[in-house]
C-alpha cells in the first residue's frame, strides 16, 4: 500500500466539490450550508492562482481519499482537510497530517507553525490534532441576537 500527497490540478475540481459537499463535512465546517457549484468553481479557481494556499489530494494507490489545504500567512500555515466519506475510520486523517508536514517544509519552507481551528463537536479531528502533538491554544463563544 503506497500512500503518498500530490498536488491539487485543475480536473480535481469535481472531486474537491463533492467531499466538500458531503453531509458531514458541512456539519463540521464553520460554513453549514450547501456550497453551490459556481460558487465553488470561482473559489477553487482562485484557490488554484494563490500562491498563498497549497493543496493536496491524499492518493492510496490510484484513489483519491482525502484532501488537505495550507493557508500561508507569513510562518504560520493554516489547515483545513477532509477525508472522503467511504475512507473514514480507516486513518487516513493521521497519515495525511504526517505526510502535510514532510510536504510544507519541502514545499513552504517559510512555515514554522501550523494551526487549525475545530469545531467543538468535531471531536474526532480534536482528537486527530491532540494526538499528533497540536495544542489547544484558544476557546471561542459566541451569541446569537
Amino acid at each position: 500500500m503506497m500512500v503518498f500527497l500530490r498536488r491539487v490540478q485543475m480536473e480535481d475540481m469535481d472531486l474537491i466539490y463533492e467531499w466538500a459537499n458531503d453531509p458531514v463535512t458541512r456539519a463540521n465546517s464553520f460554513q453549514k450550508e450547501t456550497i453551490p457549484y459556481e460558487v465553488h468553481q470561482q473559489w477553487f479557481q482562485g484557490v488554484m492562482r494563490d500562491p498563498e494556499v497549497i493543496l493536496y489530494i491524499l492518493m492510496d494507490e490510484q484513489i483519491p481519499v482525502g484532501q488537505i489545504r495550507i493557508r500561508v500567512e507569513g510562518d504560520t500555515g493554516e489547515i483545513s482537510y477532509s477525508i472522503a466519506p467511504e475512507h473514514r475510520g480507516k486513518g487516513y486523517g493521521r497519515k495525511l497530517l504526517s505526510l502535510a508536514e514532510e510536504s510544507i517544509r519541502r514545499d513552504a519552507a517559510s512555515v514554522k507553525k501550523l494551526i487549525a481551528r475545530v469545531k467543538p463537536e468535531n471531536a474526532v479531528s480534536g482528537y486527530l490534532f491532540e494526538t499528533e502533538g497540536f495544542r489547544k491554544q484558544y476557546l471561542e463563544y459566541e451569541k446569537e441576537l
